[in-house]
């Protein structure tokens, strides 16, 4: 058995994802896991699927021959990295009025403690009462043992104050209703 990644982009219809699990099924593979949404009108996904070695390419045609679908890649999947199994999951939330930079400061700021993305989501939305436009992120982050807290909490904060926005870390420690996500904006 082998296991790949099936990534696509394709015109948004009712039953894409329908038809795409069918191929899947059809193809003899086994749906593992998968990221899907819309952005812009414009559907884009990603799936992990178990399948024969032999059926790689079989599936790949299949999906290639969707209706409205414009790029498909299949690639292998890899395993996890070394010592990924000792990272604990650390949800970060920002939110704040929308304006450019605010992805890069947050990212940049993970980025050089080392730390690494595992998901990821962002959206805009009108605020209820003034109507501005509002930014919201939602990160799971791997944050190793040895990861000093206090400076990550520092360096956040600072993005905070340079971009006027809420950023919370929480690791656990600070916020029992862990696995909460709120509600979007």
């Amino acid at each position: 058995m082998r296991t790949v990644v099936v990534s696509l982009i394709a015109a948004d219809r009712p039953g894409l994802v329908a038809e795409l699990a069918e191929t899947v099924a059809e193809q003899g593979g086994n749906w593992l896991e998968s990221q899907m949404g819309r952005l812009g009108g414009t559907f884009a996904g990603a799936v992990l699927v178990e399948l024969e070695e032999d059926r790689v390419e079989d599936l790949s045609a299949a999906v290639r021959d969707l209706r409205d679908v414009d790029v498909v890649e299949v690639t292998a999947a890899t395993t996890a990295a070394p010592g990924d199994g000792d990272l604990t999951p650390t949800r970060l939330v920002a939110v704040g009025q929308d304006q450019p930079g605010i992805v890069r400061e947050i990212t940049v700021a993970l980025a050089d403690r080392g730390l690494g993305i595992q998901e990821f989501h962002t959206s805009t939305g009108d605020a209820p009462m003034s109507g501005e436009r509002l930014f919201e992120a939602v990160a799971v982050v791997g944050v190793a043992p040895d990861v000093d807290l206090t400076n990550l909490r520092t360096a956040l904060d600072e993005v905070s104050a340079q971009l006027s926005l809420d950023i919370r870390l929480d690791d656990g420690d600070d916020n029992p209703a862990w696995g909460e996500v709120p509600e979007p904006i």
